[in-house]
């Protein structure tokens, strides 16, 4: 049968009597040894209990420590406001909350009591900070690692619309990151470059994205794409948008044109290559040791590169037809093709080019290309902590 919270304290001070009046070590144990039994309690926790100075027991307080005074109601209300802002930082939130809170209230938007109303006019930045920390720390969403360059922008030209480029050396870029669910330290990052006119795509791994990574990066690609680079577009991240890259681009006579800010759609051939060529085989764990970079760029530069332009046919889109009545659309598409198979078919291309290709391809096995791959990965998965 269970103890009363009275028998307790009334067995647990008679205890303490007795153990205060223990002659030897043995006989203490044994007191001990029957509370932890008869009780529950942790052994040490009843010793701490034991050796408590005879002030006898005291009765625990209902509540510890301060009233909290900024509740859930308050919480929920910032998040409101927070999110209206676009989740802007606390630094540039909370100066804007006296006017922000009367007009979401005015439109509807936001139905508080009073006394959240004044926590939220007068709460400080550290206290907006905190709270915003704890929304998050809790969010699930994928995190993302380019940050805007700020270097140049003038400089830079933005590409508008769609590419009309119908020559070879006119390429995408981005970068993937292999953080896993922590973005923080040092950890390695793909970067994917892709042809508009033949789909020829190619991928490095470097350990961060610096802007020497990148320039070492387009480096190497220019020695593995079959024509030469004339032109690259990117985002706008401080990967791409740098001193370096903009002098090696001038001095090597390549075209360095951006995507307009948060419009995904202006680098829509590298943003599908991102998943076909990089997170569909590597897939999202970290990966941050040098063990694994160099298995990584030895799956890029090998199997994955010769497996992708040669044995993987695409399609690109020919036309696009809408409906002026239902407001519908069909898309029409060439036939599919591989980029070798395109490169090959280019008019421009010449042929030297052409016949080194068909020597390569000749020699090609699509299927110990994939064994290859497949081992590769097995040897990159033995590597994940």
């Amino acid at each position: 049968m269970a103890m009363s919270s009275i028998s307790r304290k009334e067995y647990l001070r008679e205890v303490r009597r007795l153990y205060r009046k223990a002659k030897t070590k043995k006989a203490k144990g044994e007191l001990v040894s029957n509370v932890v039994d008869i009780t529950g309690m942790h052994r040490k926790a009843v010793l701490r209990l034991l050796h408590r100075k005879p002030t006898g027991l005291r009765k625990q307080p209902e509540t510890r420590g301060r009233q909290k005074r900024y509740d859930d109601a308050f919480h929920a209300a910032l998040l409101i406001c927070w999110h209206a802002t676009n989740d802007i930082c606390a630094e540039r939130l909370q100066p804007f909350l006296p006017e922000l809170v009367p007009k979401l209230e005015d439109l509807g938007e936001l139905e508080i009591a009073d006394d959240t109303r004044y926590l939220l006019t007068t709460a400080s930045i550290t206290t907006v900070y905190r709270h915003l920390k704890r929304a998050k720390r809790r969010s699930v969403v994928p995190l993302g690692t380019t940050k805007p360059g700020n270097l140049l922008k003038s400089q830079i030209a933005i590409r508008y619309g769609r590419w009309d480029e119908d020559n070879p050396g006119w390429l995408e870029s981005d970068t993937v990151a292999h953080g896993g669910d922590n973005a923080e330290g040092q950890f390695i990052h793909s970067y994917d470059f892709v042809d508009i006119a033949t789909a020829w795509t190619e991928q490095v791994a470097t350990m961060g994205m610096g802007e020497r990574a990148t320039v070492a990066g387009l480096q190497e690609m220019q020695g593995r794409f079959p024509f030469p680079i004339l032109g690259i577009d990117s985002d706008n991240g401080g990967e791409y948008i740098n001193h370096h890259l903009y002098t090696y681009c001038k001095q090597e006579r390549i075209t360095f044109t951006r995507s307009r800010r948060y419009k995904k759609n202006d680098n829509a051939h590298v943003e599908q290559k991102n998943w076909e060529a990089i997170r569909k085989i590597v897939g999202y764990a970290r990966l941050d040791t040098e063990e694994q970079l160099t298995i990584l760029n030895e799956l890029y530069r090998g199997p994955l590169s010769l497996y992708l332009n040669f044995f993987q046919p695409t399609r690109k889109r020919k036309l696009k037809e809408t409906d002026q009545a239902t407001g519908k659309y069909r898309k029409y598409y060439f036939e599919a093709m591989t980029p070798y198979q395109r490169v090959m078919a280019h008019p421009l291309m010449p042929e030297a080019t052409k016949a080194m290709l068909q020597s390569e391809y000749n020699q090609l096995n699509p299927v110990k290309l994939l064994a290859e791959i497949r081992t590769l990965l097995t040897q990159l998965g033995k590597t994940l902590r």
